[in-house]
C-alpha cells in the first residue's frame, strides 16, 4: 500500500513504516509544520490525516474521504485560548488549545493510520466537525 505524505508542502510517496517513521523524524525537527498523510485511491480522494504543530502544541484532523465527514482531536477540554499554526502556504490559522494533544501521540496516530489503511486512529479522542 502506498500513501502520499506531504510535509509542509513537499509531497512524497510512503510505502513502508520505515519511510513513514523517517518523515515523522523530519517533522519532529521542525518547530512548526503541516503534515498530511493521504490514502491514494483510483480517481478519488481517500481518507487523510493532518497534524498542525507549533512547538509543543499539536492537533489532528481526520478527513474520511468522499463522504465529507471530518473530525479533530480533543485534548484538554478545560484548556482556554488558542494556538496559531503556520500552514504550508504561509497562512497562519488559529485553533482552540482544547484540541491540542501530545506531539508523540499525534505521531503514533500517523503510524496507526498507515497500518490500518486509512482508518481513523482509535487511540485519539475525536470530535466531529
Amino acid at each position: 500500500m502506498t500513501m502520499e505524505l506531504n510535509l509542509h508542502g513537499e509531497p512524497r510517496a510512503v510505502d513502508t513504516i520505515a519511510a513513514l517513521e523517517q518523515a515523522l523524524q523530519e517533522a519532529r525537527a521542525l518547530a512548526q509544520c503541516e503534515l498530511w498523510l493521504t490514502l491514494a485511491m483510483d480517481a478519488e480522494q481517500g481518507p487523510a490525516l493532518c497534524m498542525l504543530r507549533n512547538g509543543g502544541n499539536a492537533w489532528l484532523m481526520y478527513l474520511s474521504g468522499q463522504d465529507d465527514l471530518s473530525f479533530h482531536s480533543l485534548g484538554d477540554e478545560e484548556a482556554d485560548g488558542a494556538c496559531s499554526y503556520l500552514l504550508a502556504n504561509g497562512q497562519v490559522d488559529e485553533y482552540p488549545e482544547a484540541w491540542c494533544i501530545d506531539v508523540e501521540e499525534c505521531q503514533r496516530a500517523f503510524v496507526a493510520f498507515f497500518k490500518t489503511g486509512g482508518a481513523r486512529p482509535a487511540a485519539i479522542e475525536w470530535e466531529a466537525d
